[in-house]
């Protein structure tokens, strides 16, 4: 079987399950994906059989479903029976459009219904019903219930775009709603380390500002909020290196005798019959290396307090560690009895470490990393 025959009927094959499925959606009821599955079939292949049967069954049995579902609606108690008809409206446009948008479908259902009008009255019922229920949690005054309560001045704005003073009332419930968050680095007891401790907290500081984003959480430096005269904000973050050690540093050294792993060659000698041949034995060398090892190593606490009650929501603590290491030696006899890396070693001259700061700066990096990362997972949450 050449390749473009093989092709055709694993096309075939995809088209067919494509028909069957709009079939199947019809038979388990899902009266919606069946039309839209069968006019999707109809613009691909117009005269499709199985797509045109599947849409003509369907597509009356659609529009009878949601009609009696908004009709079930509209006489029950439900707070929200007005935002829910507007949903249902909109899928039964939705349907519409999409008919409309395909000649095939148009030939099936010649004259689809449209339900804009009933739309539009249902969104004019829906606006002052997610108005009233945002007025109500907003009343409660805690928190969580004005995240709700934005969530439905929202639906009411756009169900009917600015209705009232609803762009007040969003405003309002999103104030109430938003965690102030204050972050307080407390500065390190060493002058030395300053500068690079405040580089940490200023990466730290900038990460917040810039991945952690949620709609109702506001984070806040100590200057920030004193320019906008946060007096009571709802959660401080509170972060303080509890211990480090900077350039802790240790030396070893090292002497051994060393031998090469193979003969080598080593000299000549002459026989008695005049042949000169080469002459190969193992070769010593006395090496001595000297280590250095300079550990710079922290401990940074975090802790997140809620400011009204002064309770404690989270206390971790992080550590972090960077190893420097260097060596350098000589040897005293044959060269050829020192691997590669030995002989780089003896070629080396001892240089000084990084400064104090760098390596401060180096070891604060895991510490950063896992901090970021327990900070977006709390903050998430919001």
């Amino acid at each position: 079987m050449n390749k473009m025959i093989r092709f055709s009927l694993i096309a075939l094959l995809f088209i067919s399950a494509a028909c069957s499925t709009g079939n199947k959606a019809l038979q388990n009821g899902d009266y919606y994906s069946a039309v839209i599955k069968s006019v999707d079939r109809l613009r691909s292949n117009p005269d499709k059989a199985k797509a045109q049967l599947t849409l003509r069954e369907s597509y009356p049995l659609a529009v009878n479903w949601y009609q009696q579902e908004i009709s079930t609606l509209l006489s029950s108690n439900d707070p929200f029976k007005y935002s829910k008809t507007v949903g249902h409206y909109q899928t039964l446009n939705r349907m519409t459009d999409e008919i409309r948008r395909c000649p095939g479908a148009l030939r099936i259902i010649p004259s689809p219904k449209q339900y804009k009008t009933e739309e539009y009255m249902a969104r004019q019922n829906a606006a002052p019903e997610c108005y009233k229920a945002g007025a109500m949690e907003l009343a409660k005054g805690t928190r969580q219930d004005a995240v709700t309560a934005f969530m439905n001045f929202e639906k009411a704005n756009s169900f009917v775009p600015n209705y009232k003073d609803v762009a007040d009332k969003m405003a309002e419930a999103e104030e109430m709603a938003t965690l102030k968050v204050i972050i307080d680095h407390v500065p390190v007891n060493s002058t030395k380390y300053q500068l690079s401790a405040e580089f940490f907290q200023d990466q730290v500081t900038q990460y917040i500002f810039h991945n952690i984003k949620r709609r109702f959480v506001r984070f806040y430096t100590p200057k920030q909020a004193e320019l906008e005269k946060l007096e009571y904000p709802d959660q401080i973050i509170g972060m303080r290196f509890e211990d480090f050690v900077v350039g802790e540093t240790h030396d070893t050294d090292i002497e051994k005798q060393v031998v090469s792993a193979d003969s080598v060659e080593v000299g000549s000698t002459k026989l008695k019959n005049g042949e000169t041949i080469k002459v190969y034995n193992i070769v010593k060398a006395k090496l001595h290396i000297h280590k250095r090892e300079v550990i710079s190593k922290g401990m940074l606490s975090l802790h997140i307090i809620e400011f009204e009650n002064q309770k404690e929501v989270n206390n971790k603590q992080f550590g972090g560690q960077f190893n420097w290491f260097y060596q350098w030696g000589n040897y005293n006899g044959d060269e050829r009895a020192l691997t590669k890396e030995e002989l780089n070693i003896c070629h080396s001259e001892p240089i000084l470490p990084p400064a104090h700061q760098d390596l401060f700066v180096e070891f604060t990096k895991p510490i950063f990393t896992d901090l970021t990362a327990e900070l977006r997972r709390f903050y998430n949450r919001y």
